[in-house]
């Protein structure tokens, strides 16, 4: 027992508890209660969500992100396109996915009257009409936005008074549709110089957005050049036989399975009741103002509120007098070294994606969406940079110092404890996945095998910086791809 990489704590371990039987019944009560109230409520069940995700045949958003950089390279600056894409061919992968998205099993009302728009702007009146009305049928919500844009791209003579009226409705859309579609309005109403001019500035907001874009599909795939290598370098070595170092902590931790068993309830049924609580209070408050700042308090403050009931009974259960930062890897000596670690652990997950992605497009299977697991539906609709600071602040430090804190510290670490690495990278990633029980089967993909590689890159360092770093990386960028297409 002498061993220098054995915590101290490991010498004097938790003592058998005789209360196992009344924390096993208190455990299965808690998941039926919230079996129950998940089945009675309906959802929300996520705290960055009014509402279940959106499964990926739904999310426009990559289709939105092709159409654009298609006007941008359209722009004179750059002739039509460069010598790798042309404006034609992204335009026409951008009508392809909203022909999916509102033309397959599950037709999606943003989808369906957006390619109604780019139907009629390109002479497809009859189709276009058809997709307005589909779009009526699938959200009534909004059916006069969609009769409104019905009116402005049919082929009847239009009705100048009806139209400038309702043209506020045009700002329900997403910013660019906003733009686009006031431009075309004002120019079925014979007001061409302020249609010319609105336009102009649209097209430059255009060319403006598709440079930020660039930037960040650039950084990504340099992140997806340098995990390719390091998972080669990775593979080169294993093959190769060469020792990968011994684990610079110790596996065991004075916790085991029913005390994971317990957290990980405990955490779900928290999200679940402050999610369904954070509901009924914009519900109630909604009935006398909208605030997209009220969506962003709530989702903080119920973020938090269930971080502190979760890590506050981590700790309970760690035990007093016992250094519970050590155990839970929270370790900071070299942190520019582990930080490091961390930028290359999420090349690798990125690397990992890509490759992923890649096969299963050769296999004729639709490739994972990074972007379902995403509150889309937030961040999309936020339009003050203020509040998309909040949000900033929760997905990008908040929530990765948290999760690995639960995730990788506490799971990770107690099924390491009777298993071998992967099993428990594997099942410690599956529970992961289960506290984003509203994702679609792609995005769910998307977080076990993120979890996955989390997990690994704790074992390798021993300490949760660097997988910190990792997971504020991923989240980051998704944030970054979401404001840039609600801000620009």
């Amino acid at each position: 027992m002498n061993d220098s990489t054995i915590l101290p704590a490991q010498l004097n371990r938790i003592p058998p508890r005789r209360d196992h039987p009344r924390r096993v019944a208190f455990i299965f009560l808690l998941a039926v209660l919230t079996a129950v109230v998940m089945a009675v409520v309906g959802g929300p069940y996520d705290l960055a969500s009014r509402g279940r995700f959106q499964p990926p045949s739904q999310v426009t958003i990559p289709a939105d992100i092709m159409y654009r950089m298609s006007i941008a390279l359209a722009a004179p600056r750059y002739a039509g396109g460069t010598e790798f894409i042309t404006a034609r061919q992204l335009e026409q992968v951008a009508l392809a996915l909203y022909e999916r998205s509102a033309l397959g099993g599950q037709p999606s009302a943003k989808a369906s009257y957006q390619l109604a728009i780019f139907y009629a702007k390109s002479g497809y009146h009859g189709h276009a009409q058809e997709l307005f009305l589909q779009a009526v049928q699938l959200d009534e919500a909004n059916s006069e936005l969609y009769l409104l844009l019905s009116h402005l791209y049919g082929d009847e003579p239009p009705d100048e008074a009806g139209l400038l009226a309702g043209a506020q409705l045009l700002d329900q859309q997403d910013r660019w549709l906003a733009g686009m579609t006031r431009a075309d309005l004002y120019e079925r109403v014979g007001q061409a110089d302020f249609a010319a001019q609105l336009r102009a500035d649209w097209q430059n907001q255009q060319v403006l957005f598709a440079t930020i874009m660039g930037g960040l599909i650039l950084f990504y795939a340099v992140m997806g050049g340098l995990g390719l290598v390091t998972l080669l370098v990775l593979l080169v070595a294993w093959i190769g036989g060469k020792p990968q170092g011994r684990r610079p902590r110790a596996s065991w931790v004075p916790w085991g399975m029913l005390d994971i068993a317990e957290v990980v309830v405990v955490l779900v049924f928290l999200m679940v009741c402050l999610s369904v609580g954070a509901s009924g209070v914009r519900q109630l408050v909604g009935t006398w103002f909208v605030s997209e700042t009220l969506d962003a308090v709530l989702v903080v403050v119920a973020y938090l509120l269930v971080a502190a009931g979760a890590v506050s009974l981590i700790v309970y259960r760690i035990g007093p007098g016992r250094p519970y930062w050590r155990l839970l890897g929270l370790r900071l000596r070299n942190a520019a070294g582990q930080i490091g670690q961390g930028v290359v652990g999420y090349a690798v997950f990125v690397g990992l994606l890509i490759a992923v992605v890649v096969a299963t497009r050769l296999l004729g299977v639709d490739g994972f969406l990074p972007l379902a697991r995403a509150p889309t539906e937030l961040l999309t609709e936020a339009r003050a940079p203020a509040t998309l600071a909040v949000y900033f602040v929760l997905v990008a430090i908040i929530a990765p110092v948290v999760e690995e804190i639960i995730f990788r510290g506490f799971v990770y670490a107690g099924l390491r404890g009777t298993m071998k690495v992967l099993t428990a990278a594997i099942l410690s990633a599956l529970i992961f996945t289960s506290a984003h029980v509203t994702a679609p089967v792609g995005g769910l993909a998307v977080i076990a095998l993120f979890g996955v590689v989390l997990a690994y890159l704790y074992e390798r360092t021993g300490s949760l910086l660097p997988s910190m770093v990792a997971h504020s990386m991923y989240n980051s960028f998704v944030f970054f791809v979401l404001a840039t297409c609600t801000l620009v």
